[in-house]
């Protein structure tokens, strides 16, 4: 019994990513809730920070997985070394909740689809919602598993669409991940490239890169300093992580997780009509995460 449980908690080390924006959970087994926050520590002198409550439940079948759930993040970003020029007061928080849900099927030869759709608003909600605060996310990809004497391997297939990486589009979604053994296992693809180790029953690391993202609508008229307001003004922010982060089971149910990034490539900026209105440059930035979560299913 022992040894079924590891193998299982060395497969629940994936983080599972939104097919909006990031979304925390430390498990992809589904019937879940989950509490983060996430620190950054310096954007080109604007602190960012970020509080998400994940609600995620998913109903096992014999033949195929089912599974909705809710993300509600409030991002809160400080403009104090900007605010001379300019007044962002209308950035300074931003609100993204995602809707979605998940089906999985299984087809032949040890191959499955996976098919997510997740709309989600992300605003400063500064003024009356609108479909500009909308953005309807999705994401397909067929996945093959092998067995090799115990160890499994999976590649994915597939494409989505959202603002994983910053204004919405399409994104490719492809990985191969492989057990080395019982402890050890690496994927290696698009959005998440990582390394995971199992100490233990109760502990586990992982070193991953993956994408980070925000873009929110501001429909409050926004000022410039010619004396032009815009309205449904965007404020975009993309980077790559690099994260070292470990992960505690406290029991069946409880766990929590502690995560050290470091934030390269990042953009930050304000546009209109896609075109930029603010660029505040981008810079190099430790990220520190924190969460812990509820699992409902002992599955």
């Amino acid at each position: 019994m022992r040894k079924r449980t590891l193998h299982y908690l060395t497969f629940s080390l994936v983080s599972m990513v939104s097919y909006g924006q990031k979304m925390f959970t430390t498990t992809d087994a589904g019937d879940v809730l989950a509490l983060e926050y996430s620190n950054y520590l310096n954007l080109n002198e604007i602190q960012l920070d970020h509080k998400s409550v994940v609600m995620d439940f998913t109903s096992l079948l014999d033949s195929s997985t089912f599974g909705f759930g809710v993300d509600y993040t409030n991002h809160s970003l400080d403009f104090d070394d900007y605010n001379r020029y300019h007044n962002y007061a209308d950035f300074e928080e931003l609100h993204s909740i995602e809707i979605y849900a998940r089906y999985k099927m299984n087809l032949v030869n040890n191959w499955d689809l996976n098919i997510t759709v997740a709309p989600y608003l992300s605003s400063t909600l500064n003024e009356s919602m609108s479909s500009e605060d909308v953005v309807f996310s999705y994401a397909t990809n067929f996945i093959k598993t092998w067995d090799n004497d115990g160890l499994k391997s999976t590649l994915k297939l597939g494409a989505g669409y959202g603002a994983l990486f910053g204004k919405p589009n399409f994104y490719p979604l492809i990985s191969y991940a492989k057990e080395v053994n019982k402890k050890l296992k690496y994927e290696i693809g698009i959005p998440v490239t990582g390394i995971y180790y199992q100490v233990n029953e109760q502990s586990s690391f992982d070193l991953k890169a993956e994408p980070e993202s925000i873009y929110a609508n501001n429909a409050a008229a926004f000022s410039l300093e010619n004396d032009e307001v815009l309205r449904n003004s965007k404020l975009e922010f993309k980077a790559i992580t690099l994260g070292l982060g470990y992960k505690f089971r406290f029991d069946d149910n409880w766990s929590t997780y502690f995560n050290m990034g470091y934030v390269m490539e990042s953009e930050l900026g304000i546009s209109e009509n896609d075109n930029t209105v603010y660029d505040f440059g981008s810079n190099e930035s430790i990220a520190l995460n924190i969460g812990i979560s509820f699992n409902l299913n002992k599955k």
